[in-house]
């Protein structure tokens, strides 16, 4: 029960005044007593009142600091809860980008990985592409070495044929050493008897020699003077028989009359000078020829020649695409003498310079060949052993329908794939040019970029080729029909380029 300060004051008041009204009416002391006592204990009651309330102000009062105190630490909890609410909303933030850029990077590293299976794959493919390939060249490889044993045992064979026939040939060149000989005696002979004769001419002076010469001529004898042949002509090929009938032996014409005094004027007869000068018969040793390499690969038309790495070395054609193509193939033959590729192909447009480019530059990255439809968009393109400086067959092959392309080399497919290009076109009206790279319509070429080697047979389609029509180019039986472009389209030549015509490969030198 709480006590206001006018009932306090009413309680004293009239605690006051009753001792008054009742001695005024003659109340007894003892009552009076009674009531002064009641009085103290009031006093004494509302001093302990008086305490209590202080004590109970007092503790009002606390509590109201408290709950200024209360108030103000609500405040600063206030600010405090609004400053982490900005931070959490800050990081809620900062988290939700990061979260978007790892939803992103996910969705990229998904990509590159789908792209990283997809060339795994192709890679695999490859491979097991190369290592078909690879066993097939193995096998045309033993029966390569097979034909080639069976021709080195031909060649043993013939080489002792060979062989055989220089020993005829020894025996017969010894039969005619002796037979040589043989007549050396019988020349000495002569010339003993020329000796006998030099003495009866010298005695014909008187008369002697009429008798001698009439009977000379009854027994058909001539004397004559045979002059033997000098070393220097008993040569080898004067030994081998001609494929003429074999030439009587000719007597020489003496001009020394002081030395030959005795020559007769009688003829002789040629049963003498058969039985004379009869030598035995020679012979006949027949003459082999160099087997000559045969032509396999024809129809190839005519060749350029690029002799060197210069941006003045290029071809152009009079012919343009007349109508957009979908569908391509290029087949050439080619022989490379640098150390990479080169342009060998550039078609350049108004809106594109690299509309269609088969190339591989001159740079630290070797081995491969770039495949362009479209700039940027190419493949790589596997050199394998072009760069052997022999004659290699090059097939490369493209269709917008699904974007498909093969490359064969030498009649063998080494790489294939799709999405390349898919359903492009490529524009007609632009500049064709072989041997260099366009950055330009019909110019600005780099040295770093030219052909340096031989182009032969080379032909455009705006078709894809099949498998037989490929292996039939590459094996020389036929150039396919529906030919855009080819070496008969040429225009003009430019630099040292040569345009030489051979209608076989063996040929293209």
């Amino acid at each position: 029960m709480r006590w206001t300060s006018r009932s306090v004051l009413f309680l004293v008041i009239f605690f006051l005044l009753m001792p008054l009204t009742w001695t005024q009416r003659g109340a007894p002391a003892e009552t009076y007593k009674l009531l002064n006592q009641g009085l103290r204990r009031l006093n004494q009651q509302f001093k302990r009142f008086q305490r209590m309330t202080f004590t109970h102000l007092q503790s009002i009062a606390e509590n109201y600091n408290i709950s200024n105190s209360i108030d103000s630490r609500f405040q600063v909890l206030s600010l405090q809860f609004e400053r982490i609410s900005r931070e959490l909303r800050a990081f809620k933030q900062t988290t939700e980008s990061s979260l978007n850029s790892l939803k992103s990077w996910t969705k990229s590293l998904q990509k590159k990985t789908k792209r990283l299976d997809l060339s795994l794959s192709n890679m695999t493919r490859a491979l097991r592409e190369n290592n078909h390939l690879n066993l097939r060249q193995i096998q045309k490889q033993r029966t390569v070495l097979s034909d080639l044993s069976h021709k080195i045992q031909n060649q043993q064979s013939h080489i002792s044929s060979l062989e055989s026939l220089r020993n005829q040939v020894q025996n017969g060149m010894q039969d005619l050493r002796t037979s040589l000989k043989r007549h050396q005696t019988q020349i000495m002979k002569l010339e003993s008897q020329m000796q006998g004769l030099f003495k009866i001419l010298s005695a014909s002076k008187a008369g002697v020699l009429d008798p001698l010469n009439s009977t000379r001529k009854q027994q058909g004898v001539v004397l004559r003077h045979v002059q033997p042949k000098p070393k220097s002509e008993h040569r080898m090929r004067d030994r081998l028989p001609t494929s003429g009938p074999t030439k009587q032996p000719q007597t020489h014409k003496v001009r020394d009359r002081q030395r030959q005094p005795w020559q007769s004027t009688v003829q002789p007869t040629v049963q003498a000078e058969e039985e004379l000068f009869q030598f035995p018969l020679r012979q006949k040793i027949p003459h082999i020829q160099a087997p000559k390499e045969e032509a396999r690969v024809c129809n190839v038309g005519s060749m350029l020649l690029f002799p060197s790495a210069s941006p003045e070395n290029y071809v152009t054609f009079q012919r343009r695409f007349q109508t957009g193509i979908h569908e391509l193939s290029i087949c050439t033959w080619l022989k490379v003498d640098a150390k990479y590729v080169g342009t060998i192909l550039s078609y350049a447009t108004e809106t594109n310079d690299n509309m269609l480019v088969l190339y591989g530059r001159n740079s630290d990255i070797l081995g491969f060949m770039d495949f362009v439809i479209g700039d940027p968009a190419y493949r790589e393109l596997s050199l394998q052993n072009i760069l052997d400086g022999h004659w290699h067959h090059l097939c490369i092959i493209w269709s917008s329908i699904e974007g498909r392309f093969w490359y064969y080399l030498d009649s063998h497919l080494v790489s294939t794939g799709s999405k390349f290009q898919k359903g492009y076109e490529i524009p007609p009206g632009g500049s064709v040019v072989l041997g260099q790279e366009q950055d330009s319509v019909g110019g600005d070429f780099d040295e770093a970029e030219a052909f340096v080697g031989r182009l032969a047979g080379f032909g455009l389609w705006a078709r894809t080729l099949s498998p037989g029509e490929v292996s039939g180019l590459a094996a020389g039986k036929g150039v396919p029909r529906g030919a855009v472009l080819t070496l008969d389209d040429v225009d003009q030549m430019f630099g040292s380029v040569q345009h030489i015509t051979c209608e076989c490969l063996e040929h293209c030198m």
